[in-house]
């Protein structure tokens, strides 16, 4: 038998059965230690917050929108800024028991 290109010496080859790549392909680096699972992680445990004289459990992220909402009321622009673009990167239906406002034009008040 001859050897060469693609075509190895018997003694060099695999043997039946054997893999050429035993240990196969590494896995991928864990989720668990992403950036993004870590902040959904700590975004999500509850704190302690005394919210008119009473503590309140709530979640991290819950805390921090609640401090943008005050922020934005107190005339903070770029806490004002800041809570429209979360608003509408994450839009949603007026959950039930929700207060809203409709604003009617004068040509609707007409009719």
């Amino acid at each position: 038998m001859r050897t060469g290109y693609r075509n190895p010496p018997a003694g060099g080859r695999f043997k039946k059965g054997q893999s050429g790549n035993p240990r196969g392909r590494p896995r991928q680096a864990s989720r668990k230690t992403s950036p993004a699972h870590l902040f959904r992680k700590v975004a999500n445990e509850d704190v302690a917050i005394e919210l008119e004289g009473a503590q309140v459990m709530m979640t991290r992220w819950e805390a921090v929108l609640r401090q943008i909402h005050t922020l934005a009321l107190n005339k903070d622009a770029g806490a004002a800024r800041l809570l429209h673009q979360i608003r509408t990167q994450y839009p949603g239906s007026a959950a039930p028991g929700d207060k809203f406002i409709m604003v009617f034009s004068d040509e609707d008040m007409k009719l």
